[in-house]
């Protein structure tokens, strides 16, 4: 009996520890670049093998996600080879107008995304 108590409790631990991190808000820059988009949505790789669980692999890229961009986003700083997104910030403005148009992606993981060109994140 205490056996089999003290193997459940091992199963559950090694559970929780496998689960995964919660994508909701990292409260960093994370390094990214663009690999596709159209109106307002994008998918970004993630560069910084910190973040890689955010990311998955998709329609034959790795580490990517697709992005929700926020209202007036400066679209030329998506031409950089490297800029920083801000995942789900809390005061994210999506009270625009979108096009119908939506980016091909068939991975899962998206996320709400504010862009900066440079990083603010002590450490970076």
């Amino acid at each position: 009996m205490i056996r089999n108590l003290i193997y459940s409790f091992c199963l559950a631990a090694i559970a929780l520890s496998c689960e995964e991190k919660s994508p909701t808000s990292t409260g960093e820059c994370i390094a990214v670049s663009y690999v596709r988009g159209i109106c307002g949505q994008a998918v970004l790789k993630i560069h910084d093998p910190r973040y890689f669980y955010l990311g998955e692999d998709a329609d034959g890229d790795t580490n990517v996600f697709l992005a929700g961009l926020e209202c007036f986003t400066d679209y030329n700083v998506l031409q950089k080879h490297t800029f920083y997104v801000e995942l789900n910030p809390a005061d994210f403005n999506s009270n625009c107008a979108v096009c119908l148009a939506a980016v091909s992606y068939s991975g899962s993981k998206q996320y709400a995304v504010r862009v900066h060109e440079t990083c603010a994140t002590p450490g970076f």
